[in-house]
């Protein structure tokens, strides 16, 4: 294949520039949050979700090279404020997650199984991140559910409300579309990730979240998000089973 004569890095350089112009192109123009320096110790919690982490026996060998790819990625977001009108983007905050940048090899997804990339174990942080973003009310814009259904009843967050990331081709962006800034706290333990957004105030009353199955084998979901309103649409997925 082509691919496999291009070196890494440029086909990284790629799929950046082809991610800059796909926000374009969506009108996605900002402004981004930044990460910006302490925070304002006032701030209240408005809204949060924790992720277990999860170590299988098949895993255990990368555990600790996950934890720290989760450890750099909340040095990176931890302490973010979206002010009002504000666009959030995971990877332009992240950056570009290989060894250059810091991140070593760890579980990941690829071709619908299990496999081990540069970055990897990532995805239970975003899931989590994804999750705080719906519950304090803010509006998505991009997100992508993992294709398969890794770990069944085992799994760290129900279905239809994971969240996956593929740096340059999948990204985890909202927008901060109420009159209240957000400031993102992220804690990392030995067993759960959690992420949770503070303000001076709420911005809404009541956000409520509903995930409804709609196949008998419960791959097949659909996403409902109530904001002092009536129910909207958040997403409707499938998911498939590991391959073998």
């Amino acid at each position: 294949m082509v691919h496999d004569l291009v070196p890494v890095f440029l086909l990284r350089f790629g799929a950046r520039r082809r991610r800059v112009l796909r926000d374009w192109w969506r009108g996605r123009l900002g402004p981004w949050a930044t990460a910006t320096p302490g925070g304002d110790p006032g701030l209240k919690r408005i809204a949060g979700y924790a992720c277990p982490i999860l170590n299988p026996a098949f895993q255990r060998h990368v555990y600790d090279n996950k934890m720290h790819n989760l450890a750099l990625v909340r040095s990176r977001l931890d302490g973010v404020t979206m002010r009002p009108g504000e666009l959030f983007s995971f990877w332009r905050l992240v950056g570009q997650p290989d060894e250059a940048h810091g991140f070593k090899v760890a579980s990941n997804f690829i071709g619908g199984k299990l496999g081990f990339a540069e970055g990897g174990g990532i995805c239970q942080l975003t899931s989590a991140l994804y999750n705080a973003a719906l519950l304090a009310g803010l509006d998505i814009l991009e997100r992508h559910a993992h294709s398969i259904d890794a770990y069944g009843p085992s799994r760290y967050v129900p279905l239809g409300r994971d969240a996956t990331v593929v740096y340059g081709y999948k990204d985890l962006q909202f927008w901060n579309a109420t009159a209240v800034p957000m400031t993102l706290r992220i804690l990392i333990n030995p067993d759960h990730a959690e992420v949770a957004f503070c303000a001076p105030e709420l911005p809404f009353a009541d956000v409520r979240l509903d995930v409804e199955g709609l196949s008998s084998d419960g791959l097949h979901t659909r996403t409902r998000r109530q904001r002092d309103g009536p129910w909207e649409l958040v997403s409707e997925d499938r998911y498939a089973l590991p391959a073998t």
